[in-house]
């Protein structure tokens, strides 16, 4: 198999059925130069090809980020008059082969043509409730929505995906992984997820999805997300940089070495692990954004952990532990050739368009040391009196129908905790509407739902926010990662941004933020321009 990384965790893969046909699959789109949710951008710069991109069978989407579910991207591929005129001729079956062969419906049969002008569009069924979008936005797109688990067959090239139960509750539980698989190959890809390698039963299903077949090739394809991490290292400078990138890799050093390293506990002494299977490689794939360059070049070449620093360490604590099996970094603009248990890496290339470093293409004005944060509301507005009478009774509306069903029932820093660390027994959440205005509301043990109150001196609020921002947040003009760019207290939780941002809570948000860039894409508008647009002003 060959395996073109597309920056972010987007790649392309191509792998030969059993007659050796090759099958090329898109993971994941998005292709814009910035993300319209956590208004960061990309370093390479794709400049799709149409002639290139007819060489796609099908496009898979993982989960409903912005990062992954590009809308400008999708409107390009699927409605673009000049993408995808042509394909090569020749038949193109698409099955779906379920795994419980109790099914009635063991095998279903889809006939598609190779000349067909779009690629097949496979979605989970974690994005059934985006369907009505779809449709409307992209009509011309042939949809397979795939069940976990069950196979679906692709000219023969197995697809499957894969969702497993996670302790704690996080904002990646709708993202679901896949492996690719022929005959002869395999590929599983994270993708922006991890499984829990310390739940026995998931490690068990891994090790059987990769020993299913006599597999020449065995590819894990993990994704590592410092994202996290990343956007704190803009907050320092000079040595405080050096001391806190260091503190950081040293943790992670220690969570690689427990991760080899529980296999010589008892409890973990049965579990069969997958590096010791014939032909297992691990190739990395980076999830990573970038820090506007327009705003700082310095900033956007930044990192905390690079990648091939990821893979020399992964593979040294590997060996140590006696698992001498290949890991490898795979760079953006590179293809790699998986075969036989090798990664080899190929030529500069990208299959389906251009490659440019827009850091070598951006010229910066102002260069900035740290990163700058709003010190108003992200996007700014004015207010009748009618329009903020009509705000509050929205805010309200969220407080009680949302966040308090949502926060009550969370295990992890419930409602119900704060309620009894703070010391009058209640819980605020003020609203400023400008500079000297400010609406709280309330909720105590002696009220069953959030209410006003008027402030008193010394009063105490456990979340603050400009009303405005909260407002976006509603119309999706925002989202749970655009608090990147917000001066929040560390000493704080906050539970309402957390709340909206929980995909499985909000889906009528989701559905809201896609219509409202399906909108723009169709105006002809782009996701530069949305990024731009907000953090220029900040």
């Amino acid at each position: 198999m060959v395996i073109t990384p597309l920056w972010h965790t987007e790649f392309l893969v191509d792998i030969a059925n059993p007659a050796w046909d090759n099958v090329r699959i898109l993971v994941d789109t998005w292709l814009s130069d910035y993300v319209v949710g956590d208004l960061m951008e990309r370093s390479t710069k794709i400049i799709l090809d149409s002639d290139k991109m007819t060489s796609i069978d099908a496009i898979y989407i993982s989960h409903p980020h912005t990062d992954h579910l590009d809308p400008y991207t999708l409107m390009e591929i699927y409605n673009s008059k000049t993408l995808f005129i042509k394909r090569d001729e020749g038949d193109f079956v698409c099955e779906t082969k379920e795994k419980n062969p109790q099914s009635s419906n063991l095998l279903q049969t889809v006939p598609l043509q190779r000349n067909s002008q779009k690629p097949l569009l496979i979605l989970p069924v974690t994005l059934w409730f985006l369907a009505p979008l779809f449709a409307e936005y992209l009509p011309s797109a042939r949809i397979h929505w795939l069940v976990p688990r069950d196979i679906f067959l692709l000219n023969w090239v197995e697809i499957t995906g894969y969702m497993f139960a996670q302790a704690d509750i996080t904002n990646e539980d709708a993202v679901m992984m896949i492996s690719i698989s022929s005959d002869r190959e395999l590929l599983f890809a994270e993708i922006d997820t991890v499984p829990d390698e310390y739940d026995a039963n998931i490690a068990s299903e891994l090790f059987r999805i990769f020993d299913r077949n006599e597999y020449e090739t065995r590819c894990y394809l993990a994704s590592r997300n410092e994202l996290e991490w990343q956007l704190r290292i803009y907050d320092f400078e000079g040595n405080k940089r050096k001391s806190f990138r260091s503190e950081y890799i040293a943790n992670r050093k220690e969570e690689i070495r427990a991760s080899y390293e529980k296999y010589e506990y008892e409890e973990y002494s049965d579990i069969d692990n997958i590096a010791t299977l014939p032909g297992f490689v691990r190739g990395y794939v980076w999830q990573w954004l970038q820090y506007p360059v327009s705003l700082s070049a310095s900033l956007a070449e930044l990192s905390i952990f690079p990648l091939d620093e990821i893979a020399s360490m992964e593979s040294d604590i590997a060996r140590g532990f006696g698992y001498d099996f290949v890991q490898k970094a795979l760079v953006v603009g590179r293809q790699y050739k998986i075969e036989n248990g090798t990664i080899e890496q190929g030529r500069k290339e990208c299959p389906i368009g251009e490659l440019k470093n827009k850091n070598e293409i951006i010229k910066v004005d102002k260069e900035i040391e740290k990163r700058i944060y709003a010190k108003w509301p992200l996007i700014p507005r004015e207010y009748t009196p009618d329009e903020l009478t009509l705000s509050i009774a929205k805010i309200r509306n969220i407080l009680n129908n949302r966040f308090l069903p949502y926060w009550s029932a969370s295990p992890v820093a419930s409602l119900r905790s704060a309620l009894i660390q703070n010391t009058d027994g209640a819980y605020r959440i003020q609203f400023k509407v400008d500079s000297n205005t400010s609406i709280i509301f309330e909720y105590a043990f002696a009220s069953m739902q959030f209410h006003e109150v008027s402030f008193v001196l010394n009063m105490h609020i456990d979340e603050d926010y400009w009303i405005s921002d909260i407002l976006d947040f509603l119309e999706w003009k925002q989202e749970l990662y655009s608090n990147f760019w917000h001066t929040l207290d560390p000493k704080r939780i906050y539970r309402l941004w957390t709340c909206l941002g929980a995909d499985y809570m909000n889906n009528s948000l989701v559905i809201a933020k896609y219509r409202l860039h399906f909108e723009r894409a169709t105006r002809g508008e782009t996701a530069s321009e949305w990024v731009k647009g907000i953090v220029g002003k900040i």
